[in-house]
């Protein structure tokens, strides 16, 4: 029995001693092609899975206005990422984006194809849903082992608190485009996908400033893609702030006031079939010795937060298709003509090559120009001749025969020449240099542009038609803003400027915007004397066209008004500043197809009063029917004149 047993153990012990050397034998097999054969394979699939790079996003820079008002900030958000090589090699991606389905309401459909269209450009990280809603962001948090290679990492919403509030001077951000990316790729700049950038106003212009450079986080994972540690981490830097000239302050009580006026002379001008309908309007306020911007309102506008947001493509195209363009920045991209506002240009040119002076006397005996052998005479806005007229008066009175007469003049001695020549001088024909990304420069029409347009040469039609500011001139409220400011200030042109400073993280000022003088005007100071003289009588003599409105106000007033004809409608203007003598603002009110200039003085004597602080009038649109005798005579609105005339009294 004890030799069987021994034998029956021996047999066992050659067996296991067979097992254990297959084994081993196996395991050195597996092990030599492992690591001779497939070893590189599963080295970078080891690597792979062992390391991780999490975006860490950076917030964007504050705007913040001259009195420390935040107008543009950040909100925390949370977006959704995917990194594609912490989904297990035993899932597909496409399978995990789908199992979402189960635990949010987003469109997987969507997100799915968002990773097959650029899984070839971002192999690291792609963002597929920004601003999760909480109750999405808790279920993918409590099903995260569900959802390999799915997290959710803090982000910033750009907010602006003031919503409609200097939206075209603040402008809207937006989702970086693949070709914006490829670009800014080329460029060595720091974006990746689903990055937002600056697309209008201070936030595109501004885009290397705000945008802060973003973070990463470099985790290990384990082979089912869970994080085990931090390995490294790279933090994110902040975006400089902008801190701006603009008073918020100002700017709302300015933008409340234009809005007000805008809205009553739609209403006057839907029962008023002889009135066209306004379409918009802008306001801008100027610091006369630095071009500092306090001020530069348009409307209609929009709220950038809709953008913010993300837009739904119905409230985008209902934006694009609005017939009154409320994301048109007016006083930068409007090119209209600027009517009477031009005839200081007009007197500029008349007192340098023609010896005229404010004493210079003028007679319009019937309210009619006319050129020799033309059989159509050029008209006066009154229709009665006004008899003589010094060429301050004229100013006042903004007598067109005057003006039409220095028109002709310089034409009969120097063609268009010289008065195509100043206006030019004034920057007119040239953008600003405003920061802001858009801006149009007008036109100061010539010789070569008639031909162009028309094939014809330059006639004294031309000239005179150019001389009350007509005749294919086209200015931006911003380009008459710097032209009256020159005169204000008595020859200097400044470059116009919102942002004052930036700044980082920390306080520092990093850059400093100081004045930026674009040039010295060539004209004398007796020029300045004699147009500053005329536009005090605008506002403050008893025949002036703006009389009514400012001859009582607190602070003198120097401005002129105009009203534009575009052969359908008439644009209404008022440019001037304060004080009158020792400058310190210049606004300029513009109404788009707002009948007459006399339309744009209740709402410049508001902003003046806000500006200098007085007491403010609680009703815009000021009733004024004591002095209507004396509106009717300054109107510069002939339907206005005769309705007044004939028919109410």
């Amino acid at each position: 029995m004890k030799k069987i047993g021994e034998v029956i153990m021996n047999k066992r012990l050659k067996i296991l001693r067979l097992i254990i050397i297959s084994v081993m034998i196996f395991l050195v097999l597996r092990g030599g092609y492992l690591q001779l054969i497939s070893g590189d394979y599963y080295f970078d699939l080891s690597e792979g899975n062992r390391i991780s790079l999490r975006p860490v996003n950076a917030p964007r820079g504050k705007i913040i206005d001259k009195n420390g008002e935040i107008i543009a900030s950040n909100k925390l958000s949370y977006n959704l990422y995917l990194l594609p090589n912490e989904v297990s090699p035993e899932l597909k991606v496409e399978d995990v984006i789908d199992r979402l389905s189960e635990f949010t309401n987003l469109d997987t459909s969507s997100l799915k194809k968002k990773y097959i269209e650029n899984k070839d450009i971002y192999n690291s990280s792609l963002l597929l849903k920004r601003n999760l809603s909480s109750k999405n962001m808790i279920s993918i948090e409590e099903n995260s082992k569900e959802l390999p290679g799915l997290v959710i990492e803090d982000s910033f919403l750009r907010q602006y608190p003031f919503a409609k509030t200097a939206s075209h001077v603040l402008g809207y951000v937006g989702q970086i485009s693949e070709e914006q990316l490829k670009q800014f790729n080329n460029e060595g700049k720091n974006y990746r996908g689903g990055d937002i950038i600056g697309i209008a106003g201070l936030e595109k212009e501004y885009e290397n400033y705000l945008n802060g450079k973003n973070g990463v986080e470099q985790i290990e994972v384990n082979n089912m893609g869970y994080k085990i540690k931090t390995i490294g981490m790279k933090s994110p830097e902040p975006g400089n702030d902008l801190i701006l000239n603009i008073n918020m302050d100002l700017e709302a009580r300015i933008e409340k006031k234009l809005t007000n006026a805008f809205e009553a002379l739609k209403e006057e001008a839907k029962n008023d079939q002889e009135l066209t309908i306004p379409t918009g309007a802008s306001a801008i306020v100027m610091e006369v010795n630095s071009g500092a911007i306090r001020a530069i309102t348009s409307i209609p506008n929009y709220d950038p937060n809709d953008f913010s947001n993300g837009i739904s493509e119905g409230k985008y195209d209902e934006l694009q298709n609005d017939p009154n363009f409320p994301l048109l920045n007016r006083n930068t991209m409007s090119a209209i003509p600027p009517g009477s506002i031009f005839k200081l240009v007009t007197g500029t040119a008349g007192i340098k090559y023609l010896g005229i002076d404010g004493e210079t006397e003028f007679v319009d005996e019937n309210a009619k120009f006319y050129i020799p052998d033309w059989s159509q005479p050029f008209n006066n806005w009154y229709p009665v001749g006004e008899g003589k007229l010094d060429f301050t008066k004229a100013i006042a009175r903004s007598n067109n025969i005057v003006f039409y007469k220095i028109g002709y003049r310089l034409y009969e001695k120097y063609k268009g020449e010289k008065l195509i020549e100043t206006a030019r001088e004034y920057g007119l024909g040239d953008k600003p240099g405003i920061d802001l990304p858009e801006e149009k420069s007008g036109l100061v029409p010539d010789e070569s542009w008639k031909q162009s347009e028309f094939g014809e040469n330059w006639y004294p039609g031309d000239s005179v038609n150019l001389s009350i500011g007509q005749g294919g001139l086209l200015t931006t409220p911003l380009q008459l803003s710097l032209l009256v400011s020159s005169i204000a200030n008595e020859g200097k042109l400044y470059e116009p400027q919102i942002v004052d400073k930036i700044i980082d993280d920390k306080g520092n000022v990093t850059k400093d915007f100081d004045k930026v003088l674009k040039k010295e005007l060539p004209f004398s100071n007796e020029t300045y004397k004699i147009l500053k003289e005329g536009m005090k009588e605008v506002t403050n003599a008893e025949y002036g066209t703006a009389s009514s409105v400012f001859r009582d106000f607190p602070i003198k007033i120097a401005g002129k008004t105009g009203t534009a004809e575009t052969g359908i409608s008439n644009h209404g203007w008022f440019a001037g500043f304060a004080p009158a003598d020792d400058p310190e603002i210049v606004v300029v009110v513009f109404l788009e197809n707002g009948n007459s200039s006399s339309n744009t003085l209740p709402v410049a004597k508001e902003i003046f009063r806000e500006y200098f602080g007085l007491n403010k009038s609680s009703d815009l649109i000021e009733n004024n029917s004591n002095k209507q005798e004396e509106e009717i005579i300054q109107s510069n609105n002939l339907v206005d004149f005769f309705k007044s005339v004939f028919l109410e009294n």
